[in-house]
C-alpha cells in the first residue's frame, strides 16, 4: 500500500458498503454470503432460476415469448422487497447517486461476471434518456462497465443506442406494464456502429427483461449479429 493510501485510510478509514464495518474495502464475508448467485438450474434464456420439476431448458415467460437477445446473465439475485445490502448498495447509487458506490459494484460485476467481455465485438451500456442522465449527472451502466471492458481490451460505445423515448419507473409495473413502457424507447442512429457486430448489452439490474428486449431489437434491427445481456443483479418480482 503506498504512503498516500495508507494516510487515507487513517483519515477516511475504509468500511464495508454492505453493513458499515470497519477495516473493509469491499463487501465484508458476512455481507457477500448475502449476495447470492442464481440458484441453478437456470432458463438458458433468461437465466432466472427454473423450477425443479422443469423438463424444458426454457422458462414459461420465454417460451411465450422469446425475447430478441440470444441470453441473459446476472452477476447476483435479491428479491425486489429485498433489503439486503446489495440492493441498499445501488439504491444509494442510482438514486442517491453516491459515486463511491460504484468501487464495490465494479469489483462484484469483475469477480463474478458470468460473460466475457472478450467475446463479443462491442459492449453496450442501457442508455439513459437525456432528462434522466442530466438528472442523475452519469449512467450508471456504463460506470459499471468502462473498467471491466478495458481490462478485457473490448471496447465499449455508450452512444451506439439512444434513448429516444423518456419513460416512467418501472419498478411497481407488472411484466406486460413493463413492456409497453419501453416499446419503441430505443433507437441506433447510427448502424454502422453495431452493424455484424456481437454485442454485449450490459445493465446495473436485470427485472423482467423488458428493457433488455427492447434494446436488444433496436440493436437487431440495425444489424448486429447478436445481443447477449449481463446485469449485476436479477432483481426477482415478488
Amino acid at each position: 500500500m503506498s504512503l498516500v493510501n495508507a494516510a487515507l485510510d487513517l483519515l477516511f478509514p475504509p468500511r464495508c458498503p454492505g453493513c458499515g464495518r470497519d477495516g473493509e474495502r469491499w463487501f465484508c464475508a458476512p455481507c457477500l454470503n448475502r449476495i447470492p448467485g442464481p440458484t441453478m438450474p437456470i432458463c438458458d434464456c433468461c437465466g432466472f432460476t427454473l423450477p425443479a420439476t422443469s423438463i424444458s431448458p426454457r422458462c414459461r415467460a420465454c417460451l411465450d415469448r422469446p425475447p430478441a437477445f440470444r441470453r441473459a446473465r446476472a452477476c447476483a439475485t435479491y428479491a425486489h422487497d429485498d433489503e439486503g445490502p446489495l440492493r441498499a448498495v445501488l439504491h444509494r447509487y442510482k438514486y442517491e447517486r453516491d459515486l463511491a458506490e460504484a468501487a464495490p459494484l465494479v469489483r462484484l460485476l469483475e469477480e463474478r461476471c458470468p460473460l466475457a467481455p472478450n467475446d463479443y465485438d462491442l459492449v453496450v451500456p442501457v442508455p439513459l434518456h437525456l432528462s434522466r442522465l442530466r438528472w442523475r449527472g452519469f449512467n450508471q451502466a456504463q460506470l459499471l462497465v468502462q473498467t471491466h471492458a478495458r481490462r478485457h481490451c473490448v471496447r465499449v460505445d455508450p452512444f451506439a443506442l439512444e434513448r429516444v423515448r423518456a419513460t416512467g419507473p418501472q419498478v411497481r409495473l407488472d411484466a406486460e406494464e413493463r413492456r409497453r413502457n419501453v416499446r419503441g424507447a430505443f433507437r441506433v442512429a447510427h448502424r454502422e456502429r453495431v452493424a455484424g457486430r456481437a454485442v454485449l448489452l450490459v445493465d446495473d439490474v436485470y427485472t423482467s427483461g423488458a428493457t433488455a428486449d427492447a434494446c436488444a431489437r433496436a440493436l437487431l434491427s440495425a444489424g448486429a449479429r447478436v445481443v447477449d445481456v449481463v446485469a449485476l443483479a436479477h432483481a426477482v418480482l415478488s
